[in-house]
């Protein structure tokens, strides 16, 4: 009998080996080389997010001087503050939080798409996700995506390995990462919701099931309980989300923008100057620091301006739809120079292509070319999960990066895409028939 070939053996082997690390190293090296190439990375602060850790660090309290807030979620500021707490340059700390939140996450969607049947082209999604330019152009901004991104992909592999080997302790896991994620995102709440109601149907026997259901409940409740029990102390209200949504639903529908979307050119951008001094006039009216009574207010105002106006409301939802899944970035410069021109075209024609691949690969899903049994187990949750980010941002005040978080299902897809039209050139059999 021929014996084998010793020295050819253990190279796939060393093939799985190498090929996390290639892709660690390739997302340390755009990662970094992003922050480091964008001279003002870290400075601003859109979104008062170091404002609100600054004062964390300062006073002991998420707000502003002694008087709290919740008009963002927790999380990310606890992040932003553990950073400013240690005696050393803020900008590198960020930096590397930063990195090491994008290292994890290429890393967990590679396994994402390991779990979801893709085999041999789990990788390819992994590499997407490392040169995505929402996620790079983030990952320089004191803003939540880097961290939700992370947080989504946790979450989604988690559910999946639950949903596959269903136990209490494994949904416990997903409850808890889902819950983390709502912390740093609230659009994640409505999805957290909808796994509790679907995971137990996983499991085998009502026992089993109501033990799923619990463990996942119970440890989401462990995890927004003290944010939500805070908020109840000081605002009288238990929200585990923030007291930001009805401004977030008035900012997408007001007579100002609805105006903008009425007589708006082509490239115009909306500029929100006169709206944000009609709001200020309204919420002085209030006592100051009810945050509870302006979120009331804007949600009112915004109801008020949908029902007076159903048919721009309507429209204005599919130009929400639009902007969430938009390929072009919006150009937020009226004098933008021929590089920054070139640079929107160049993410456009990435998007582009990855949209098309991502379509290739839903419909390879729809006829079991990447195994049924993968349908419900996993890629499930990754659709569920887009399908609830974008009917919320259908409504509230939307853009692209707010898609951050659902890049992991969209390179998944996208290397399922490739995968089915790799089998269709080189005439292979479809990847249910080869295990992948």
């Amino acid at each position: 009998m021929t014996q084998p070939d010793e020295s050819t053996c253990p190279a796939p082997r060393r093939a799985d080996r190498l090929i996390p690390a290639a892709l660690l190293l390739l997302a340390l090296a755009v990662r970094a080389g992003i922050i480091a190439a964008t001279p003002h990375a870290f400075d601003g602060d859109p979104d008062a997010y170091r404002a609100v850790a600054k004062n964390l660090v300062e006073h002991g309290c998420l707000g502003s001087d002694n008087i709290p807030t919740a008009t963002r979620p927790p999380l990310y500021p606890l992040l932003v503050a553990a950073c400013l707490s240690v005696d050393a340059q803020v900008r590198l700390r960020l930096a590397a939080a930063h990195v090491l939140l994008g290292l994890a996450t290429v890393f967990l969607s590679c396994r994402l798409a390991q779990r979801w049947g893709l085999g041999r082209w789990a990788p390819a999604a992994a590499v997407l996700v490392a040169i995505d330019p929402i996620l790079l152009a983030q990952s320089t901004l004191v803003m939540t995506e880097t961290l939700a991104t992370f947080l989504a992909a946790a979450s989604l592999l988690a559910v999946t390995v639950c949903a596959e080997q269903p136990s209490g302790r494994r949904a416990a896991v997903a409850g808890g990462l889902m819950a983390a994620a709502a912390l740093c995102r609230p659009t994640f709440l409505p999805w957290l919701g909808l796994v509790i109601v679907l995971l137990p149907w996983f499991g085998k026997g009502w026992h089993q099931r109501a033990r799923l259901a619990a463990a996942a409940a119970i440890a989401a409740a462990v995890v927004l309980g003290p944010w939500a029990v805070r908020n109840a102390l000081h605002f009288g209200k238990p929200t585990p989300a923030t007291n930001h949504g009805g401004f977030t639903l008035l900012l997408a529908n007001n007579p100002s923008f609805y105006d903008y979307l009425g007589r708006r050119s082509p490239g115009e951008t909306w500029n929100a100057d006169q709206f944000n001094q009609d709001w200020s006039a309204r919420s002085r009216a209030l006592a100051p620091g009810d945050e509870v009574a302006a979120d009331r207010l804007a949600y009112a105002d915004a109801c008020q301006t949908i029902r007076s106006q159903p048919r721009m409301f309507a429209y204005a939802c599919l130009v929400r739809l639009g902007r969430t899944w938009a390929i072009l970035p919006h150009r937020i410069d009226s004098a933008e120079s021929g590089r920054g021109r070139g640079a929107r075209w160049a993410v456009a024609v990435f998007y582009a292509a990855e949209s098309l691949l991502a379509l290739v690969g839903l419909v390879a899903l729809a006829r079991g070319s990447i195994g049924r049994n993968r349908l419900l187990s996993g890629w499930l949750w990754g659709l569920l999960l887009v399908a609830v980010f974008t009917a919320v941002h259908t409504f509230f005040w939307t853009n692209m990066r707010m898609r951050a978080p659902l890049i992991p299902v969209v390179a998944a897809a996208s290397a399922a895409g490739l995968a089915s039209l790799w089998g269709s050139l080189t005439r292979r059999k479809p990847l249910a028939d080869r295990g992948l």
